[in-house]
């Protein structure tokens, strides 16, 4: 029997497990995640995934799985099953994610969250579980380390003096609840609204105190430490820690090094000081700091710590503690960084300066803003194309921007074009730290994603490393853009620099959010951040360290890189105050420095509307312009729309002619300038010295590319002249000319496969590149010869350049008003100064249109289709008729001392006109009657 009972339990044992069903390993084809909320509020919410790495792509939005329209949930939670064939993601990579309502109205986790996906898993699928409010993810239902689905408190923050706001995920009474102020019970009312609470103290909070929130849920204790979030902006608040001090960062003096961090709220800060700012995921790098010394906590909420000794070329980075979290960050005020900007770089300038570099010296070239003559450029564009012939190491640097002596079949090319052109001020598009582009691979041929705009903030007071031959040595870059500078300044040019302080590149896991959380973002009233910029954050500039950090940051750049002018990207997003500092702290240092920016947001902000920087305000804001976007509508049609045409294409309607008219006047209130095509139907700029006028810049398509898309078949020859007119617009109109780079030949973002890119952000080189073998050609070479001209004309002539609405209005008259296809005036007076007595300026839009030259004498022509100077053209006489071609710009002068010396030939006409056109008629075999339309030679 018990043998018998052996061999029995032998058999289960041996056969049994073989009769088992086991999961099968397979390649991963499939990613299904799943997600809790504690409400079961599943309506709206999806994830926004996309590849991470090795390589980064686009992101797409994936839905919650749904019966009819009730969410499919399982044992977990809601569920969205993705099969990895119909997205761009792999197996054997890292994907990113992001939990979003809708299309952004809100994120679960402000910070991007990463998880891996293996080669293979059980039936192909990979799970991952995601839970409201928890960073962490889970890779099976019950991971240790994965998500707590357990009930807490999700938000728990003072929002004034006395009270507490808090959101739980289970309803609360006030016997769950305990709170300390410095680990002392504190008595409290309580109200309560379902899962939202008020705490209403007996006293107001102390701020140099810790307030720990302690709930009971189901016997266990959930402690959470209570936010200011809700009173950053009291009184009491600025009052605490407003740190005026101008020694924020690392300061050398001589042989000592001084940090000071302002962290109001923090428990404890760490410095970390490193050998060297790369980390130990790259070659050569390290983790481990050379030393570590807790700072001190000083007045208004700051740090301090100091080193003797000198430890310029040293990185460093603070860790920071918050509640029972601590960050490892770099410092807000860095003035240089090692690669990807992950350490800050302890910078004295006396061992990088180049010898050359003189602080304070600029460009001695403007008196007054409409003495500017400003040319958008990004660093890469102008090199990286093979027809720039320079060096190979400065190709898309820093240093390429000025190398001299490139050609292109006889051609200037890059830095010595623009010379040639003479534009007085280059504005650079973001040239700080942006984190968008690997800086370890940028020099690897590759790698794919080199080129960026730049709208991505990642540290403010550190220049981009990308740009720089040496991205590793925080030093190289500064001595780069120094020379740089230099050699701008040596050629009388100034530059300018495009500044992005309306958000941050990161939201949560940014550094600044990291110091002091919810302070330096604005956020909404459900706990989000405020999306305004349409990025993801916006920053709080009216509050009194953000707007401090705003005017330090551009003083910096202005005294330490002699940088003369400031775009601000946004501006809309800025409050008023702000913006005003920004300018008096900058007139300072330089009465010439230009402060402009962008009159709109990227999205709704919870700034109040009467209090940004917006057209509505702008007339608040002295001495800061705007970059007139109705002027630019008006000439060439809607951004928003590819086919909107404007008056150089031929469209001389009502609308158009009233948004030029109010350009060509430098954006002011001209006696019987009619306003209601205008933006909120009223005059915004109010000053010729607040008015951009521009017809193109980066964002949007080319000015050519615009063109092609807004005309008919028949109108493609003339394009042009089309661009010659828009330049003339642009060049001959009251307040400051601003030139796309390129503009001036033609410029072009052709997609790879067809059309035209008008959001290149992030497309190749091959997409934004200028390309010099195009200037070669003698159509892109006459256009640029024509702005080229047009800009000695402004330069030589200062009543295209007046600087008051008194002025203008005195002295600029429209005429020839009884001829709808034309926008036509005169300056009188020898206006601003000028020498010539009168210049006359006539814009036609339509076919050929005959002027009579009003008054008595002589009218001296120096500007007309293809050609544009100071040199004098030919000469008429008053009375005398005058043919005005189709997209012609004719300009003259009278000048009552001017002694002529000139021939008498008429410029020379290329393409097609559509007036005097000659129609043949042809007699076909079928007796149909077809018609030619032969252009006008001359």
């Amino acid at each position: 029997m018990k043998k018998i009972l052996f061999i029995f339990f032998l058999f289960l044992f041996t056969f049994i497990p073989a009769l088992q069903v086991s999961a099968e390993e397979k390649a991963t084809d499939t990613l299904v995640v799943h997600y809790y909320r504690y409400q079961n509020d599943y309506n709206g919410w999806n994830f926004w995934i996309w590849p991470y790495a090795p390589v980064n792509g686009d992101g797409y939005a994936y839905q919650l799985a749904k019966e009819g329209t009730t969410f499919m949930v399982d044992d977990f939670g809601a569920y969205s099953v993705i099969k990895l064939s119909e997205t761009t993601i792999t197996p054997n990579s890292t994907a990113g994610i992001i939990v979003r309502r809708g299309e952004w109205v809100e994120k679960d986790i402000s910070i991007d969250r990463h998880f891996f996906i293996p080669a293979t898993s059980e039936n192909g699928e990979h799970h991952i579980y995601l839970v409201q409010n928890d960073t962490r993810i889970g890779t099976s239902l019950n991971d240790p380390n994965g998500p707590d689905k357990s009930h807490r408190i999700l938000s728990a923050y003072f929002n004034t003096a006395q009270t507490i706001r808090f959101n739980t995920t289970k309803s609360l009474t006030k016997e769950d609840l305990v709170l300390t102020e410095d680990g002392i019970p504190l008595d409290f009312t309580l109200s309560l609204n379902g899962f939202v609470g008020t705490i209403t103290l007996s006293k107001n909070v102390d701020l140099s105190k810790t307030y720990v929130l302690t709930p009971t849920f189901d016997g266990e204790e959930k402690p959470y430490t209570v936010t200011f979030d809700g009173i950053y902006d009291s009184p009491e608040f600025e009052e605490a820690f407003g740190y005026a001090g101008d020694d924020l960062g690392a300061i050398v003096t001589d042989n000592q090094t001084a940090f000071r961090l302002w962290a109001p709220i923090s428990s404890s800060v760490t410095l970390n000081i490193y050998s060297t700012g790369t980390p130990a995921s790259l070659p050569g790098g390290s983790n481990t700091p050379i030393q570590q010394i807790p700072m001190t906590k000083d007045v208004k909420g700051t740090w301090v710590a100091t080193v003797n000794e000198n430890l310029h070329g040293k990185y460093y980075t603070y860790s920071v503690t918050n509640g029972n979290a601590t960050h490892e960050v770099i410092d807000p005020y860095a003035k240089s960084a090692g690669v990807n900007g992950v350490r800050g770089m302890v910078v004295d300038f006396s061992e990088v300066n180049p010898l050359e570099f003189e602080y304070g010296k600029r460009a001695n070239n403007i008196t007054n803003p409409t003495d500017a003559i400003i040319y958008e450029l990004h660093v890469r564009d102008l090199t990286t194309h093979s027809s720039w012939n320079g060096s190979e190491v400065n190709r898309g640097k820093y240093l390429g921007l000025i190398e001299e002596g490139t050609t292109y079949n006889g051609v200037t090319t890059g830095f010595d074009h623009i010379k040639e052109l003479g534009v007085t001020h280059v504005q650079l598009l973001p040239f700080f730290d942006f984190g968008v582009v690997d800086e370890s691979q940028v020099n690897n041929p590759g790698y794919k994603n080199a080129f960026n705009w730049g709208y991505m903030p990642l540290n403010f007071n550190v220049l981009e490393g990308s740009y720089s031959a040496n991205p590793y040595d925080g030093s190289i870059r500064i001595r780069e853009m120094k020379q740089a500078v230099t050699a701008f300044t040596k050629n009388n040019i100034r530059l300018v620099m495009d500044v992005v302080y309306n958000h941050t590149g990161l939201s949560a896991d940014s550094n600044f959010h990291l110091i002091l959380p919810g302070y330096y973002h604005r956020m909404t009233s459900a706990g989000a951040f405020s999306n305004g910029s349409g990025t993801g954050n916006e920053t709080a500039s009216e509050r009194f360290m953000m707007r401090k950090f705003i005017v330090d940051s551009v003083k910096f750049w202005a005294t330490e890189y002699n940088i003369s002018g400031f775009r601000f990207d946004l501006m809309a997003l800025h409050d008023l105050e702000t913006m005003k500092l920004v300018e008096q702290e900058l007139r300072k240092i330089d009465s010439t420095i230009l402060v402009y920016g962008e009159p709109w947001m990227g999205g709704t902000s919870t700034l109040p509307g009467n209090l940004a920087s917006d057209k509505q305000n702008l007339a608040q804001i002295p001495n800061v312009a705007a970059f007139n976007d109705d002027f630019r509508d008006g000439v060439r049609g809607s951004v928003f729309d590819g086919a909107d045409t404007g008056f150089v294409q031929g469209n001389a309607n009502a609308r158009n002619i009233e948004r030029i008219k109010y350009g060509i006047v430098g954006g002011i209130a001209y006696p019987g300038l009619a306003t209601g095509n205008l933006s909120y139907q009223k005059i915004w700029h109010t000053s010729p010295s607040k008015t951009i006028n521009y017809v193109s810049a980066h964002d949007n398509n080319t000015l050519h590319d615009k063109l092609r898309l807004s005309t008919a078949s028949n109108q493609k020859s003339s394009i042009p002249f089309m661009a010659e007119q828009a330049g003339a617009f642009v060049l001959t109109s009251q307040g400051i000319p601003f030139i796309h780079a390129g503009a001036e030949m033609l410029r072009s973002k052709p997609k790879e496969g067809g059309g035209y890119d008008e959001n290149s952000y992030e497309s190749p080189d091959s997409v934004n590149q200028i390309r010099w073998d195009l200037k070669a050609k003698q159509e892109n070479l006459d256009v640029f010869n024509y702005y080229k001209g047009l800009i000695a004309l402004r330069k030589a002539h200062p009543a295209f350049r007046m600087t008051s609405a008194g002025d203008v209005s005195a002295n600029l008259e429209f005429v020839y008003q009884n001829q709808p296809k034309l926008i036509a005036y005169m300056i009188n007076n020898n206006a601003n100064g000028d020498s010539w007595d009168k210049i006359l300026v006539v814009h036609n839009s339509s076919f050929d249109e005959d002027i009579v030259l009003p008054g008595t004498g002589k009218w001296y022509l120096v500007g007309a289709q293809n050609k544009v100077g100071t040199d004098v053209i030919r000469t008429f006489s008053a009375g005398e008729t005058v043919s005005v071609w189709q997209y012609e710009t004719k300009i003259f002068f009278q000048d009552a001392d001017y002694n002529p010396n000139q021939g008498d030939e008429p410029p020379v006409k290329k393409g097609c006109s559509f007036g005097a056109t000659v129609i043949f008629l042809n007699l076909m075999s079928l007796g149909a009657l077809s018609v030619y339309v032969l252009r006008r030679k001359h």
